[in-house]
């Protein structure tokens, strides 16, 4: 039987905590008990206070004094034995060593994920284990993409728009030759067998990074 958690949302945002919790509350034989807070103040007096194991914390709060790294900073100082899943709308590649290494927290969701895949990841930290969410996975797997030069991403990104090599030179002002020499040195840069498997390599990293343009 999974071992049921008692969990502490931390998030400023009422509508989306409230709905979480309500969500999670449906799943008992997962699920003890959910509380909510809105601030670090908040989240710190709770923790003195109450058996809680798991934290679910956003990075991103209306407020000049403090984020949800140092909440979660704190949290680690103080209970480190407290399994802290990050949900945010904010995943970025660039938060994932600072998070994993310098913190130390369980789990990294984005926002987007279903309520299958945040009870996927509550199980996997109760037995100890890092949970990263697949959308996360995708953007670290193929973090190539952010050594490519602001010309190659125009490129790739233009060819995954559908256009072919005559089109993208006569956009960009340059020669087809030079499109070419483009394509072939992504190609090499990112592993792909292929201009087509470079358009699905790179639709793949669209898709999972929540950034843009880096």
């Amino acid at each position: 039987m999974t071992k049921t958690v008692d969990i502490l949302i931390v998030d400023d945002s009422l509508i989306f905590s409230q709905a979480l919790s309500s969500l999670l509350k449906q799943y008992p034989n997962q699920v003890n008990s959910v509380q909510i807070v809105h601030n670090y103040q908040e989240a710190l007096s709770i923790l003195s206070m109450s058996k809680i194991n798991t934290l679910i914390l956003d990075l991103n709060f209306e407020s000049q004094e403090y984020t949800g790294f140092d909440i979660a900073k704190k949290v680690k100082e103080f209970y480190p034995e407290i399994k802290i899943i990050i949900l945010t709308q904010q995943a970025k590649i660039d938060n994932y060593e600072t998070l994993f290494n310098d913190i130390n927290v369980d789990g990294y969701l984005d926002k987007r994920v279903g309520i299958e895949e945040a009870l996927e990841a509550l199980s996997s930290v109760t037995k100890g284990e890092k949970y990263i969410d697949r959308n996360i996975k995708a953007m670290l797997e193929i973090g190539k993409w952010l050594d490519i030069s602001k010309r190659e991403r125009e490129i790739a990104d233009l060819l995954s728009q559908g256009l072919t090599q005559k089109e993208i030179a006569k956009q960009l002002f340059i020669s087809n030759r030079t499109v070419e020499s483009h394509i072939k040195n992504l190609t090499k840069k990112i592993g792909a067998k292929n201009t087509a498997h470079l358009v699905t390599i790179y639709t793949k990293y669209i898709n999972g990074n929540r950034e843009g343009y880096i």
